[in-house]
C-alpha cells in the first residue's frame, strides 16, 4: 500500500525542484569542496562577529593585535561568502587563496602562543599547537585543492585563461 505524500513532503519536493532549476550547478568536485570550506568559514565568522557567544582562545593574541575579533569575523564571513559564490564558477583561485591566508595567519598565532607560553598559568600544558596544526593542515589542503583542476571540457581554459569559459 503506497503512502500518501504529506503536505510537507510535497513542499520539500517543490522547493528542491525549483532550487535545482534556479541555481547554477556547482562547478566540479572542487566546487563541492569549496561549499564545505565556505560553510566552515561562516562558522568562524559567526563565532567571532558575536552571533555565537564564545570566549576567544588565548592563542589569538597575535591576530587580535592586527584586528579586533569582530573584524576578523567579518573577514571570515567575506571569505565564506566568496568561497560559496565561487563554487559555481570556473576560477576558484581568489577564494582559495584568501582562505589559505586566513588559515595560515591563525595557525601562526596559535603556534606563537604555544612557543611563548608552553605551560599555562594553571600548570597544564598548552595545547594551542593542536589547533594550530589543524588550521595549518587545512591551509595546506586548501592550497593543494587550489592547484587541482576540475576534469571536463574546460580543462584547457582554466590553464590558459582562468575564469573564462569557451565553448
Amino acid at each position: 500500500m503506497a503512502r500518501m505524500p504529506t503536505a510537507f513532503g510535497q513542499l520539500l519536493r517543490r522547493a528542491h525542484s525549483s532550487a535545482k532549476t534556479a541555481l547554477p550547478p556547482v562547478y566540479g568536485p572542487r566546487g563541492q569542496i569549496m561549499l564545505g570550506k565556505g560553510m566552515m568559514s561562516l562558522c568562524f565568522a559567526f563565532a567571532y562577529i558575536g552571533v555565537i557567544s564564545i570566549p576567544p582562545q588565548p592563542g589569538l593574541a597575535l591576530v587580535t593585535e592586527l584586528l579586533p575579533l569582530p573584524l576578523w569575523g567579518v573577514a571570515w564571513f567575506l571569505c565564506g561568502f566568496l568561497l560559496i559564490t565561487s563554487a559555481f564558477r570556473v576560477d576558484h583561485s581568489r577564494a582559495l587563496g584568501l582562505l589559505t591566508a586566513l588559515l595560515c595567519l591563525w595557525s601562526l598565532s596559535l603556534f606563537s602562543f604555544f612557543f611563548n607560553v608552553p605551560v599555562l598559568s594553571n600548570g597544564q600544558i598548552n595545547t594551542a599547537y593542536l589547533s594550530g596544526a589543524l588550521l595549518l593542515s587545512m591551509a595546506v589542503s586548501t592550497a593543494g585543492i587550489g592547484r587541482m583542476l576540475n576534469q571536463g571540457k574546460t580543462h584547457s581554459e582554466v590553464i590558459e585563461k582562468p575564469g573564462a569559459l569557451h565553448d
